[in-house]
């Protein structure tokens, strides 16, 4: 799978790239019907290419423009990690493909600005978690969303328990030293680091152990408000919380060892707690927009949720997922043109611009179903 983000969306749409084709379609897993994926993307892309010459555009630039998407079933390596949907955007120079965790259904839209509305679901802030994977012998920080789980790379992190404490290779337990010891009279003896019954000994030790992880995510973490799963056998999850100073780990836990588990295992176990507080979310936004509608504070007028998108007021956005309304929007004199439910020339689909306006404005953007949302097909509540 790849990554699409808030940079992704920022560097689609944050320059003029002229015409821009955005080709949406469901493929199948890896080693499943590869050949079917293949036609479909070939009949996407004569589906584009009659799109724009009928926009004028003359016959060499349109096979310009479109031979990298006519180049990818070539690539072999590119189809043997496919995942539930493909999205494409092209532009003369431009050449973006993305392989989403998503059942896109089949689409091409020829337009002045690139078309994200169908890859909301990956947007959303809420969706977004870190999983720390830990035990005494390994350490890992994994970012996750929608999409999957990736290893963050953090500098300073403790590789293991053995090495941060200095821990004897023969005895594996804390290093000793040689020092006087009361009762043997002058004679050198082994001082051990630590007092108590080796429970509390090892307990201490732990404990250590986990302020130097803490202290090395701590320039990471910092200023974050992601919720972070722990992954670790059961009693050393109590001992990580106490030494943390890391505010938002999450409740919920992936208990078990998790050293061999892989990025896809601990993201198969990590994404249901996290679809999970995404509901909630989406609940709470709903009631809010329930609560304050008819305060002022709530807008489901299009001619008036384009505008406030593009001046920053909303605050969150609901959209119909899978629905469309075209039509013009003037940046200059903020005024909305509606032209119904297809594409008239160069119009766009307001809706995806209005989603495209609030998270480039740090607003989140809910991608629902009719059911789910609270004024069909899109309404918002505003900061101010």
């Amino acid at each position: 799978m790849d990554t699409f983000g808030a940079s992704e969306l920022r560097r689609l749409t944050s320059s003029d790239h002229g015409t821009c084709i955005s080709m949406f379609m469901p493929t199948h897993a890896a080693g499943r019907d590869g050949q079917q994926d293949v036609l479909r993307l070939k009949n996407l892309t004569a589906t584009a290419e009659r799109e724009l010459l009928e926009r004028g555009m003359r016959s060499p630039e349109v096979r310009k423009i479109l031979q990298p998407v006519r180049d990818l079933p070539g690539e072999p390596s590119f189809w043997e990690k496919r995942s539930q949907g493909l999205a494409l955007f092209v532009a003369d120079g431009v050449f973006d493909r993305f392989r989403v965790p998503l059942p896109l259904d089949e689409a091409v839209v020829v337009n002045q600005r690139f078309q994200v509305k169908p890859l909301l679901p990956l947007l959303n802030s809420a969706a977004q978690f870190y999983v720390l994977a830990l035990s005494q012998n390994r350490v890992r920080l994994f970012e996750g969303d929608h999409s999957g789980c990736r290893e963050i790379i953090v500098p300073g992190l403790p590789e293991n328990m053995q090495k941060s404490l200095n821990y004897d290779q023969i005895s594996r337990s804390p290093q000793s030293h040689a020092g006087q010891r009361g009762n043997d009279h002058g004679k050198q003896g082994v001082v051990f680091h630590g007092q108590g019954d080796e429970g509390e000994i090892a307990k201490e030790d732990l404990a250590k152990f986990f302020r130097l992880i803490d202290a090395a995510l701590h320039p990471v973490l910092r200023n974050k408000q992601t919720p972070m799963i722990l992954a670790a056998v059961q009693y050393l999850l109590p001992i990580f919380r106490d030494a943390s100073s890391y505010p938002h780990i999450a409740r919920e836990e992936l208990p078990g060892n998790p050293d061999h588990a892989s990025e896809q295992d601990l993201h198969g176990r990590a994404w249901p707690i996290v679809a999970a507080w995404n509901d909630a979310h989406l609940a709470d936004a709903a009631a809010k927009y329930q609560q304050l509608a008819g305060t002022g504070k709530t807008v489901d007028d299009l001619h008036r949720i384009v505008p406030a998108a593009s001046q920053g007021q909303i605050e969150t956005l609901f959209v119909e997922r899978g629905a469309h309304r075209w039509g013009c929007f003037d940046a200059q004199t903020s005024q909305v043109r509606l032209n119904g439910f297809a594409p008239k020339g160069n119009d766009d689909d307001l809706l995806d611009l209005a989603a495209v306006q609030t998270l480039l404005n740090r607003g989140t953007v809910y991608s629902v179903e009719t059911d789910k949302c609270p004024s069909p097909p899109i309404c918002a509540v505003l900061r101010y």
